[in-house]
């Protein structure tokens, strides 16, 4: 939980023929093709404009609540009058960035322009928090080392840590720790650093489900007002929100594991189909999402698994042999 990229870090140094590293925790399924659902994440944040990236990332893109993503875009737009908090380096006594220069000085000189068609150094999966918003309950905010702490330094976070960066990312990272001694948890490791050298960062939001598909009280909760409630355009004024033990995709949910049972076959006995999958001509089909965590598999579904295991090994082995 404090430095899960440096493994990342070491590849990038020993493997200088890829660009770009996907973090991908051992607890996340997905139901499609994961190839196309990546190129597609990399693909949506190589077309994010950077100005109001970090924004943008602040909050979910609620179609019930707002429509399209354009829709939500314009609603942070109008709430920062314009402006973009992050607009080249977020300076940090510390930090010689690396990052270009803006194209402008004053980000309301730019249309939206800067960074579309540029690889993002940093690209998340689930919307981002500003460590230092009052009332901000993370439970490693104040874990940091080698900087300056008054004031300190601005730092965000965006959990999970299933997170892409690239090569440079990496490398800004790895000097810090090992020159300086800078640090800060992983899940804002990849975003902070990014912000601090004033490299891309993009939120690519991707199909997030809940289990309760039409309480509307419990969307409403998440949504927070949205960016027309925010004061500060960066994030919802209210931090606290509903246990995510419903969603399809947030750290401490307990529904993927029922979805992905469902899907492999091996659900227990008596449990509901959740509403996410359908039934076609006998088959099981689901949506291309991807679910996280996918923690374990009751004792009887194991079992199956493993019968299942164990089939399909034979099976391979009998075809090798042929």
């Amino acid at each position: 939980m404090w430095q899960v990229y440096q493994p990342m870090q070491l590849l990038a140094l020993h493997y200088p023929e890829f660009d770009h590293f996907w973090q991908i925790e051992m607890d996340m399924r997905f139901l499609g093709d994961a190839g196309k659902y990546l190129d597609a994440l990399a693909r949506t944040a190589r077309n994010d404009p950077r100005k109001q990236a970090l924004e943008r990332s602040m909050f979910w893109h609620m179609i019930s609540e707002i429509g399209s993503f354009g829709e939500l875009a314009r609603a942070v737009d109008e709430v920062n009058a314009g402006g973009s908090f992050a607009w080249g380096p977020l300076p940090v006594p510390e930090i010689s960035p690396i990052g270009p220069e803006p194209p402008v000085a004053d980000p309301r000189d730019d249309d939206f322009q800067w960074g579309v068609g540029e690889e993002a150094d940093a690209i998340v999966t689930s919307y981002c928090m500003n460590a230092d918003n009052p009332g901000n309950t993370w439970s490693f905010r104040d874990w940091m080392g080698g900087l300056s702490t008054d004031p300190k330094p601005p730092r965000f976070y965006c959990p999970p840590a299933i997170q892409r960066a690239s090569r440079n990312l990496l490398f800004v990272i790895h000097q810090a720790q090992l020159e300086q001694g800078i640090y800060v948890p992983s899940e804002a490791t990849l975003p902070t650093f990014a912000l601090w050298h004033g490299l891309k960062l993009s939120f690519p939001q991707h199909p997030v489900f809940h289990r309760e598909k039409d309480d509307f009280e419990m969307k409403s909760q998440w949504w927070r007002g949205g960016p027309r409630k925010s004061s500060t355009g960066l994030g919802p004024d209210e931090p606290s929100h509903p246990r995510g033990l419903g969603l399809t995709f947030w750290w401490e949910s307990d529904w993927p594991r029922e979805i992905f049972s469902h899907f492999m076959g091996v659900a227990p006995k008596g449990e509901p189909r959740p509403w996410l999958l359908y039934d076609l001509d006998g088959k099981i089909w689901a949506p291309n999402v991807v679910l996280h965590p996918v923690k374990h598999l009751p004792e009887d579904e194991k079992a199956a698994e493993d019968e299942a295991a164990g089939e399909e090994s034979n099976s391979q082995a009998h075809q090798g042999k042929n």
